[in-house]
């Protein structure tokens, strides 16, 4: 039943957006769906924060207040005449056309079947990465509890509090209409959607025929880092997605398309504070595309539209004192000169070992760049410059190609070692990764393929510009990634993680992929390393226990315990005990330290109460059940009149109330 509320509930968003987006009257078909997806956004959270104005956020406010708006929205409809969307037989001529390029069919094929493998996986694997068990989930269970988007009393991780909420609130909307966490993934997913159709038209904008778009826009949703993170309720996908809608309508001649793009770089910037990073990037875009005259109007709408994505900061002004709560960007020890040196070396896959700046195979790559540039000053000497340019950029793709393959064949080996293993044909014992290599919706790159496509690209995109063939934002949109690397580096401390900040700069690269197509080897050598990445990302490294990871050699389990106990500060066996012996519908008091999973606490349904133990140690006279965490700092005299029933080696201790 709670299946049939949420998809009904979800009906009437894409309802209501469809309905002002008709009124709108754009003349795109990509435009139109963009902002059916802008205005649902606008509409989930802007109801959410309504509703929370008086502790309303409840199921059946929440499917008032849409069916409200979805009535409202039809009289504004029906009153302005009853315009039609600008979609029709045209736009799937177009796609079917474009499919008849095999290399474009291929890319899209491979996308659409990864992805479906994402879904399923999203709709039966539990949540388990760190951040979404620190507090991404949490803040919308407690927000579902409390009835309202707010402060968390008593939290000991400020980011459960302080952060932007804007896809913890769609989250949280899953949650309270869905009755449970099997949803949670679809803020991500349904991002990559609205990123690829931005991609594809971004790309059309930018005079690319629907082929070469199709191509960049399927490629991107190809990465390594994207695949990865599309099954999570993490929200960096929803930040580049939104980012990625505004560059689309700021390449836009209507004004109601800069409104549309500055409200989507407002619920950017409501998201996640990493903005800032793609912010000079997105502006240099939008500004490239736009004659003079148009300057100052793309500059009111971006301004305004960062000045409304920012009302948590004034949240956390008025609860903290501090427009960011008192968190501040981590610098780290490290010079400007060693953070460009590692942030580089992991967005060409450079590193073998997590955070080491070092080339997995220095040899055999540096040997390679080294013989086509011998090859490249040869050909300069004989007069073909043009074959010379193609050496020397065929030896950067191979420094740059050649590490990564490298670690990608010992991770084949060993899979089929695991396999042999697990089938009887061998005893011999093999580490299921190579000795320091990580690969994970936080910690990876973008693959192999975009390696070969932004360097290919690049140079073809600057040759279409000497030929006036492409206008200057296509430059604009290759910069994207360096700039926003640029960024992140002077503004924060290295940190392997940090290579999903570039998702938008990413995609919107990506609208100028398509270019590759003019010299085919190209194309279909990135489609086969595109093919070999999602193999890899899928059998491997798609959240546990799906794919080969099952092979791991372990007691891999799909049980929900298990799964969340299975990375980072993860504790089995005090998960099991909460999974099994603690009420579904118990007040549960956690007296825990920053860095400690919260989620694990709540069940599937989220039925139970959850507190946190204030500093002062008193415990909530409504809690039955206590939770200690590691290296708490509970006084043991709040311990009295409760019996312990599990001390776990990982350091947990949950107590239940004498009598309860």
């Amino acid at each position: 039943m709670s299946t049939v509320v949420l998809l009904g509930a979800g009906v009437a968003v894409a309802g209501t957006s469809a309905l002002l987006a008709n009124v709108l009257r754009l003349r795109s078909g990509v435009a139109f769906l963009l902002a059916c997806f802008v205005l649902a956004s606008v509409e989930v959270v802007s109801i959410a924060l309504f509703l929370s104005i008086d502790d309303r956020l409840t199921r059946g406010a929440l499917l008032a207040a849409l069916g409200v708006t979805l009535v409202l929205s039809g009289a504004v409809w029906i009153w302005q005449g009853r315009p039609r969307p600008p979609l029709g037989r045209a736009h799937v001529c177009t796609i079917r056309r474009a499919l008849e390029d095999h290399a474009v069919l291929f890319v899209t094929a491979l996308a659409a079947g990864a992805y479906l493998y994402v879904l399923a996986v999203g709709l039966t694997v539990p949540q388990s990465l760190p951040d979404t068990m620190l507090y991404h989930l949490p803040r919308a269970a407690f927000w579902q509890q409390l009835h309202a988007v707010a402060y968390v009393p008593a939290s000991p991780d400020e980011r459960i509090n302080v952060f932007p909420p804007g896809a913890e609130i769609q989250i949280a909307t899953v949650m309270i209409l869905g009755r449970g966490d099997r949803f949670v993934f679809l803020p991500q997913f349904l991002a990559v959607v609205a990123a690829c159709l931005a991609i594809y038209g971004t790309a059309r904008r930018l005079s690319f025929g629907a082929p070469a778009a199709l191509f960049g826009a399927s490629m991107f949703a190809t990465f390594t880092v994207v695949l990865l993170q599309a099954p999570t309720a993490l929200n960096d996908l929803v930040v580049a997605s939104l980012l990625a809608i505004s560059a689309f309508f700021a390449t836009g001649r209507a004004k109601v398309e800069l409104v549309l793009g500055a409200l989507a770089l407002g619920l950017a910037v409501a998201t996640k504070g990493t903005v800032v990073f793609a912010v000079p990037a997105l502006a240099v875009f939008a500004l490239s595309s736009q004659p003079r005259r148009r300057w100052p109007l793309l500059c009111v709408a971006g301004l305004g539209g960062v000045l409304a994505g920012s009302f948590w900061f004034w949240v956390n002004r008025a609860q903290t004192g501090s427009l960011t709560g008192e968190v501040v960007l981590e610098r780290g020890g490290q010079g400007i000169a060693e953070r460009a040196v590692r942030t580089a070396a992991d967005l060409l896959e450079l590193s073998d070992r997590e955070g080491s700046g070092l080339l997995a195979s220095p040899i055999w790559s540096i040997g390679g760049l080294l013989a086509c540039l011998v090859v490249a000053a040869v050909l300069v000497r004989a007069g073909k410059r043009r074959a010379a340019i193609g050496a020397a950029l065929g030896g950067l793709v191979a420094l740059c190609i050649v590490p990564t393959l490298v670690t990608w064949a010992s991770v084949g080996y060993r899979a089929q070692a695991q396999l042999r293993r697990s089938l009887g044909l061998s005893a011999d014992e093999v580490a299921r990764l190579p000795d320091g290599f990580y690969e994970s919706a936080m910690h990876s790159s973008y693959g192999a393929a975009f390696v070969l496509l932004y360097v290919a690209a690049g140079a073809l995109v600057i040759g279409e510009l000497r030929r006036r063939a492409l206008p200057w934002a296509a430059l604009a949109a290759v910069l994207a990634v360096p700039l926003t690397a640029c960024m992140s580096v002077l503004l924060l401390g290295y940190d392997p993680q940090r290579m999903r900040y570039l998702t938008f700069s990413v995609a919107l690269s990506a609208s100028v992929f398509g270019v590759v197509l003019r010299t085919r080897m190209v194309a279909w050598i990135a489609a086969t390393l595109a093919l070999a990445s999602v193999i890899v990302s899928v059998g491997y490294f798609i959240p546990r226990p799906a794919g080969l990871s099952i092979l791991g050699g372990g007691t891999a389990s799909s049980a929900r315990w298990f799964v969340q106990a299975g990375g980072g500060a993860g504790d089995p066996d005090a998960f099991r005990f909460l999974a099994e012996s603690v009420p579904a519908d118990a007040t549960v008091a956690l007296a825990l330290r920053r860095n400690t999973y919260v989620y694990p606490v709540w069940d599937a349904e989220l039925r139970r109460t959850v507190l946190f133990v204030p500093a002062d140690g008193v415990v909530p006279p409504s809690a039955s059940w206590l939770v200690v965490g590691p290296a708490s700092d509970l006084p043991k005299d709040r311990l009295a009149g409760w019996r312990r029933e599990l001390s776990s080696p990982g350091g947990w201790q949950i107590y239940r109330r004498v009598g309860s």
